[in-house]
């Protein structure tokens, strides 16, 4: 098993994003159009999208933290 390179990486990066984006409109998407039509919020859609946005900004976070440290040089 080699470890992935810069390039690599990034391309695996956007990747991933682009991903996510598209699942993130997807659930919007459905989560209107049933709204729309029976006039109440899908629990499980509901469910997901919120708990997709709550790891990856939470993990974002996190990993932005742990990246940049306790760095006080101002």
């Amino acid at each position: 098993m080699k470890k992935a390179d810069e390039m690599e990486m990034t391309i695996n990066f956007k990747s991933m994003r682009l991903s996510w984006v598209f699942v993130i409109i997807s659930l919007f998407v459905w989560l209107v159009a049933d709204f729309l039509i029976s006039g109440e919020l899908p629990f499980i859609p509901f469910a997901i999208f919120v708990i997709q946005n709550i790891i990856f900004f939470g993990s974002k976070l996190y990993m932005t933290h742990k990246m940049v440290g306790n760095n006080n040089e101002e």
